[in-house]
């Protein structure tokens, strides 16, 4: 059950377009990508990949957000 709030949480915090560059980074469709989102079942692998990218694209893009707001400062 943890994994799922973990998923869940991780596709909150996609940045818009996320689930696009998700796919395109791990080689998964969007619908496989959709359906681990959903907590269908997957293979370990692909889940591990999804999660790792994730959590990379969600890093990268708080990254560029608070490089911005000093910008503005």
């Amino acid at each position: 059950m943890q994994n799922n709030k973990k998923i869940t949480e991780l596709k909150n915090n996609l940045p818009l377009g996320g689930k696009v560059e998700l796919s395109k980074r791990t080689g998964l469709t969007a619908r496989t990508i959709d359906n681990i989102f959903k907590g269908k079942p997957c293979r370990m692998k692909n889940m591990m990949k999804v999660i790792k990218e994730a959590e990379n694209i969600i890093a990268e893009y708080k990254e560029v957000i608070e490089g911005n707001t000093e910008i503005l400062e």
